[in-house]
């Protein structure tokens, strides 16, 4: 009974710890002041509107509109897993190239990661995924794979193993290989903006989560 009872124990502990390890950190946009309780920078005028479900989200307007979160949640990981819910509008050609999350120490430069999405003139989007170092660069996009502007769509982002893959509602789009140098905890996360201050994007972002974990968009859904 006790050999029982120490297996159960240790069985808990294992899964209460996988748990643990893929937690993720939740920037939800509640407020323009602070996100996932960083301090921010408000460039231009972006506002908090009810988004999908009635919960909050942060609406840009492709002009101007954008973040800057003394931030990076991705700090130290050697893998990593960044989701971004989103809305983008039909602005073509205002908007064709829009890059909404953007991780770097512009100080430093060399090493960034960004989130981004181009229109065409059937209002219709594809996602681009990027990868700078100082060793090599990477860039995931494919204009056959649209998705109608207007809608709710998640793309995702993970690493590990040299692996880049890029997804869009849960499902696999693009994928290369390249070796990802870890960026510093002194970089910064913009969001609805290049950190340049340009590619502004025009549209509703409701929540970023990042993992320092790679995971597959279809499995942690259910996982957390």
């Amino acid at each position: 009974m006790r050999k029982t009872t120490f297996l159960l124990s240790c069985l808990v502990s294992v899964v209460v710890s996988s748990c643990v390890a893929v937690k993720p950190t939740r920037w939800e946009m509640h407020s323009l002041a602070s996100i996932g309780g960083h301090s921010t920078q408000v460039l231009g005028n972006p506002s908090t509107i009810p988004g999908k479900d009635g919960a909050p989200a942060i609406a840009f307007d492709g002009v101007d509109d954008g973040l800057l979160i003394d931030a990076n949640p991705i700090a130290g990981a050697e893998e990593f897993t960044i989701e971004v819910v989103f809305k983008p509008k039909a602005v073509w050609p205002a908007n064709v190239e829009q890059r909404f999350l953007h991780i770097e120490d512009m100080a430093v430069g060399q090493r960034r990661i960004l989130l981004e999405l181009r229109l065409n003139n059937q209002n219709r989007w594809y996602a681009d995924f990027f990868m700078r170092t100082e060793k090599a660069a990477l860039t995931l996009i494919d204009s056959s794979k649209t998705h109608p502007v207007g809608e709710w769509a998640t793309m995702t982002l993970t690493y590990k193993d040299k692996q880049l893959k890029g997804y869009v509602n849960g499902k696999l789009e693009l994928s290369g290989e390249i070796e990802y140098l870890p960026i510093p905890p002194t970089a910064k996360t913009s969001i609805g903006t290049r950190m340049d201050k340009r590619s502004w994007f025009n549209g509703q972002i409701q929540s970023v989560r990042f993992w320092k974990v790679a995971l597959q968009p279809k499995k942690y859904s259910d996982i957390l």
